[in-house]
């Protein structure tokens, strides 16, 4: 023992060392060291350099030297990118959402829904671990916590992002395949939007033309009932989008709030560019609107696009402050209108609704229209959107008096 070389002091004796590996015995650990694809020198390290060496007391248990370099290697052979397999999940996302916005743009809801999935995965452990470790038991044991908290459909949007991001991985070679890729849940749990019944919306209608703290807001929801406007439309409508004598609404921009300030932005797509046609009761409405407007002292109010361009003439006001409006001003318009209306109803009160509600109520009363008639007033880009998403069976009251007419004309 005192003629052993001093290099091999602490080396063990019966391990057998292949190319590129080494000994080193200031850590007590074993290295093997190589060069990425960019030439730069690395190494990977163990205390074991077999799997079924033991670890030496004290120390931290983990794969052994032999068990790294075989993953090392299958990723070196399939072009894995080593560095960016090291990225965290969250990193990954980043650089994707970032790819994202400078390839299109993108809403603020989408937006602001991309940083919802941003801000779960912090909190959970998925989102921390590097993307190179993720496994599909990783992915279904964060689906299983996820069920615990939320509907089917906000973990279905979730999942979409990160489905996508992996993706991006597999694209950019930091992992070879997708552990993302069967991940899924049900969104029946999710309560699908009603649209208001014809009875129930015109007593609310009734409603709110006759009562004196409704009366302001009447015109308003009574042209989103038979529009099928998007509330962020209904507020960007300036009135030079209004052409009274050919009873059409243009509709080519929207008013958000975005960091508590109302900004001008195109419609949600390209197809939301379109002409509504305006039935009696709307082209009724407009006359009165426009009629009835005024300013308070005389300032009309401006509101800028993201270019810096400026708008004016909005068409709807708020009620006292003659400011522009936008979803929040009109839910809670709506909300007080519901309050007192079911204050008066007590014993057929109807059920509390958003703007949106509007919508999915036109699109129903409406669906004798041919569908791509229908489709282009509400602006969709897709039928299907329009058919499963927005129009609701009619009550078997209605569809018993519409088959019998339909029935009736074909015999006569």
């Amino acid at each position: 023992m005192a003629n052993k070389k001093t290099t091999n002091k602490n080396k063990p004796a019966r391990k057998t060392l292949r190319l590129n590996e080494y000994y080193n015995p200031k850590t007590k650990r074993y290295e093997y060291r190589y060069k990425d694809a960019l030439g730069k020198d690395r190494v990977i390290s163990s205390y074991r350099l077999e799997p079924t060496d033991q670890t030496p007391k004290g120390k931290r248990s983990g794969k052994s030297l032999r068990e790294k370099e075989a993953e090392l290697n299958a990723q070196l052979d399939n072009n894995i990118d080593i560095d960016g397999a090291k990225l965290t999940l969250l990193e990954v996302v980043d650089q994707y959402l970032e790819s994202l916005y400078n390839r299109k743009e993108l809403s603020p809801n989408t937006k602001t829904g991309y940083q919802v999935t941003v801000n779960c995965l912090k909190e959970y452990r998925l989102g921390h671990m590097e993307i190179g470790k993720i496994k599909p038991e990783h992915c279904e044991a964060w689906l299983a916590d996820m069920k615990k908290k939320y509907r089917g459909s906000s973990i279905q949007t979730q999942i979409s992002l990160i489905k996508r991001t992996f993706e991006y991985a597999v694209d950019y070679d930091y992992i070879v395949k997708n552990p993302f890729r069967r991940i899924t849940t049900d969104r029946s749990d999710s309560k699908p939007m009603e649209a208001l019944s014809i009875s129930d919306m015109n007593r609310f209608l009734e409603f709110c033309s006759n009562d004196g703290h409704c009366k302001h807001c009447y015109d308003m929801i009574n042209i989103l009932f038979w529009t099928g406007l998007r509330i962020s439309e209904l507020c960007g409508l300036t009135i030079d989008d209004i052409d009274l004598d050919k009873r059409l609404i243009r509709v080519e921009k929207q008013l958000m709030s975005l960091n508590h300030k109302h900004v001008v932005r195109k419609p949600k797509t390209s197809n939301g560019i379109r002409y509504v046609p305006m039935v009696d009761t709307v082209y009724e409405s407009f006359q009165r609107v426009l009629a009835n407007r005024y300013l308070k002292g005389d300032i009309e109010p401006v509101c800028y696009d993201e270019r810096g361009n400026a708008y004016e003439g909005f068409v709807f006001l708020a009620t006292r402050s003659r400011k522009t409006i936008v979803r929040a001003h009109a839910e809670e318009y709506l909300r007080n209108c519901i309050k007192r209306f079911n204050e008066a109803n007590p014993n057929e009160p109807i059920r509390k609704f958003e703007p949106h509600i509007c919508r999915h109520t036109f699109a129903t009363n409406m669906q004798s229209l041919s569908p791509k008639t229908l489709q282009y007033i509400l602006g969709h880009g897709n039928i299907s959107t329009t058919m499963n998403h927005y129009v609701d069976a009619k009550p078997s009251e209605q569809q018993l008096v519409e088959i019998n007419a339909l029935a009736n004309a074909i015999s006569a």
